[in-house]
């Protein structure tokens, strides 16, 4: 299903959406030599005129961000054409989504993670309909979504307990489910929460 072929409000939405990202093809390639890099992916998912965001639990047997909760995404290979191509690649990877059902719609500022030090850049797909999923299990514990509306509500906002030598830090999160969404995901998703139109019924005001 072509995003263009959507009734005029979810048309409407993406697309002011994507007048407030990044062209996707902006992303530069990355350069040898300017440190670890990666792309993630924050997957809109659209079932009965819903949005729903997908999200990602990572193994507990992998090596770094063990058992947080992540977009799918991974590490920027020599090989990919550019960042986009490394997100795509990484989600069909981790999760079996097929590049060909994502609408990306382009990309947004991001962040490098605390402590590994890997500059992350996201972009934003567009998927209709539930897609058949498959966790690749080295390094996917879960595969899980979060309606949109309730990742902006305050009833869903709480503190998430880090325990790090000893020391116990509290960092804000999204707890939802019985999943926790702190960190550098805490902060994809409230960047991507700003730049969302507040409402599809208000698009076509101008809003």
């Amino acid at each position: 299903m072509n995003i263009d072929d959507q009734i005029p409000p979810l048309h409407e939405y993406f697309d002011r959406l994507r007048r407030r990202l990044t062209p996707a093809e902006s992303a530069p390639r990355p350069r040898t030599g300017n440190g670890r890099v990666a792309a993630v992916l924050a997957p809109l998912i659209v079932r009965d005129d819903a949005i729903e965001v997908l999200y990602t639990r990572r193994s507990d047997r992998i090596a770094s961000h063990r058992g947080q909760v992540a977009f799918p995404g991974g590490g920027f290979d020599r090989r990919d054409n550019d960042l986009m191509a490394t997100a795509l690649r990484e989600t069909h990877e981790e999760v079996g989504l097929d590049p060909a059902a994502i609408h990306v719609l382009g990309s947004f500022p991001g962040r490098r993670t605390f402590g590994t030090n890997i500059d992350v850049t996201p972009f934003v797909g567009v998927i209709y309909g539930m897609p058949a999923l498959r966790a690749d299990p080295r390094e996917v514990a879960d595969i899980f979504t979060v309606p949109l509306d309730a990742l902006s509500d305050p009833r869903y906002r709480g503190q998430h307990q880090v325990n790090r030598d000893g020391t116990a830090s509290g960092y804000p999160a999204i707890l939802y489910g019985g999943q926790i969404i702190w960190g550098l995901t805490y902060h994809l998703t409230l960047t991507l929460l700003e730049l969302l139109p507040r409402a599809r019924t208000e698009t076509s005001r101008g809003s």
